[in-house]
This record gives structure tokens, C-alpha cells and sequence, in this order.
């Protein structure tokens, strides 16, 4: 199903007679109207295509260059991500951290249009999401029923500072040497699926330390997710490396 095929409100009935409730359809690839989802009277309906050009305006209007990098599209949520020109080097681990960004929206009601802040490693194309670190802005409507482009594209314009101090982290990570209990306390408490788990240990040789175990776990959420669940997942795993694990200076400047 195309995620910019054409969506509507429809009205619905029960036992034929009409509720306040409203249908949300979308044409599928026969050309037919489906019904997706029923929400309340209170649901706005952000076409995808609407998202997607609103998200453009606001990307033109910052000072960085952005590049559109993926797309995950479930049949009733759409995320696209795109990575700037905006970087900082972390000379300790070797490697190049670029500011990033996902803009996502639903049709399901699991969440509304938003932009979310991120950083990617360019050496691996591997995606760092921090809710708790890395701001994230939801699209509402004005007065005038439009965006809040200006407010949004000032939010992104605070991204190079929080991925500057992001920095001092990925550090701290490196200078924990990783062992089989600490490898197994993590199992335990990020609660990854077994089945990811088999091909992040294969993964593990040579690996010392704990940004080279949060690599091998992002490596495989980003490139081998699943939907928006993959998504959620490695917002999960950045709080939890960003944050349990750094030094106590750092967890105090949060």
C-alpha cells in the first residue's frame, strides 16, 4: 500500500445508525477505500503526503543540509529519516557522529506528526536515538490551521548542541571494558527479543567495551528493525547506554 495513496474521514454507522466516531480510509492498490482505523470525533487527520511536505518546508528552513535516508511505512504509520550535514567527531571511538532526524505520523492514533532529533554514526549508518537526550517537537495546528514551522525549525536549530554533548558520552562508554556478566546483566535488563540477541553476540568479536556492544545492538535495530516497534526499540536502547551507564557527572548534568 502506497503510504502517500489518498486518506479520508468517513462517518460511522452502528446497527445503521451514525456515531460520532470517525473512519479513517485509504485507497489500497486495487483503488478501493479501506477503513484503517476508527477514532473518536476528536482525531485530526495529518495525510501522510501533508506530513511529508510540511517536513520538507521546515528542513529548507534550517541552516544544515538534510538527506532523506530511509523510510518505514506499516500500512497505518510512516516514519522518514533523514540525516544534515551537521556533524562532531569523537576522535576516542574513531568515528564521526551526524545530527539526524525522524519525522512520523500514524493514521492508528500510535502517535501524531512529530519530529524527533537523533544522531546517526556515519561509519555504520547506525542510528543513536535519545529520547531523554535529543528533542523531539509535535506538529500542531495554529490558529490559522497551519504548522508551527517557524517553532519547529528553532528546535532543530538546538540539535548541534545536544549532539555536542552527546559526545562526552559515547567517550565514557568506550572506557567500560565489557565482560560475560555485564554483557548478560544487559540481556536481562534491555529486554531484547532471544532472536536478536543470536545475531548481536555473533557480532561481538573484537568488541571491548560498552559503545562497541550499544553499536552492535543499534546495527541491528536499525538495519534489520521491525516497523516502528524496531524504532521504539532503539529509542530504548540510546536512554539506556546514554544514561544508566554514564559516569555520575554525566547522569547529573541530564
Amino acid at each position: 500500500m502506497d503510504p502517500f495513496a489518498q486518506v479520508r474521514v468517513s462517518p460511522v454507522r452502528v446497527n445503521g445508525s451514525p456515531v460520532l466516531n470517525k473512519g479513517i480510509e485509504i485507497t489500497n492498490d486495487d483503488g478501493a477505500w479501506e477503513c484503517i482505523n476508527i477514532h473518536s470525533s476528536a482525531y485530526q487527520l495529518v495525510p501522510n503526503e501533508v506530513m511529508a511536505s510540511v517536513t520538507q518546508e521546515i528542513l529548507g528552513g534550517s541552516d544544515l543540509e538534510w538527506n532523506q535516508v530511509n523510510q518505514v511505512w506499516t500500512g497505518r504509520y510512516l516514519a522518514q529519516l533523514f540525516t544534515s550535514n551537521g556533524v562532531v567527531e569523537v576522535p576516542e571511538v574513531g568515528d564521526t557522529l551526524c545530527l539526524g532526524l525522524r519525522a512520523e505520523n500514524s493514521y492508528d492514533g500510535s502517535c501524531q506528526f512529530r519530529l524527533i532529533l537523533q544522531a546517526f554514526v556515519l561509519s555504520c549508518a547506525n542510528g543513536l536515538v535519545s529520547p531523554r537526550h535529543f528533542r523531539s517537537f509535535a506538529m500542531k495546528h495554529t490558529e490559522c490551521n497551519e504548522f508551527n514551522v517557524r517553532d519547529a525549525v528553532r528546535v532543530i536549530g538546538t540539535g548541534l548542541d545536544l549532539l555536542e554533548q552527546v559526545a562526552p558520552r559515547v567517550t565514557a562508554l568506550s572506557r567500560i571494558p565489557l565482560s560475560i556478566d555485564l554483557l548478560a546483566r544487559i540481556a536481562k535488563e534491555t529486554s531484547l527479543p532471544k532472536r536478536d540477541w543470536g545475531f548481536i553476540t555473533a557480532d561481538l568479536q573484537g568488541v571491548k567495551d560498552l559503545w562497541g556492544l550499544m553499536q552492535a545492538i543499534t546495527s541491528r535495530l536499525t538495519h534489520h528493525g521491525r516497523g516502528r516497534a524496531g524504532l521504539l526499540a532503539q529509542e530504548a536502547i540510546g536512554d539506556y547506554f546514554l544514561y544508566s551507564h554514564a559516569p555520575k557527572h554525566l547522569a547529573e548534568s541530564a
